[in-house]
């Protein structure tokens, strides 16, 4: 198994409309793209800054084509949401296999 994982640190007051955006734009196109994936969303526990939100975002995928596929898709989304809320929000992805 192999997790495509972007990590999201969110202005509280950007939050709602942000998941928005995540439920309604980048989870249902990422799911069209590949279909066989598994989405998780997670807040991220451990942060301390009470202005803002750390949320992850796990696509789990059988092979490494599927992953691929994320890999490439993923930034031209993540670009146009960057566009739409400016420094609002900041994000990283990683990659991340089964042992």
């Amino acid at each position: 198994m192999f997790i495509f994982n972007t990590t999201f640190v969110v202005s509280q007051s950007k939050f709602d409309k942000w998941l928005v955006w995540l439920k309604n734009t980048y989870t249902p196109l990422i799911k069209n793209i590949v279909p066989a994936s598994e989405v998780g969303i997670f807040e991220v526990m451990s942060t301390e800054n009470p202005e803002e939100k750390t949320i992850s975002v796990q696509w789990k995928v059988a092979t490494p084509t599927e992953l691929e596929v994320i890999n490439r898709q993923s930034p031209v989304v993540l670009g146009q949401m960057s566009s739409d809320f400016g420094n609002e929000i900041l994000y990283f992805s990683s990659i991340l296999k089964s042992l």
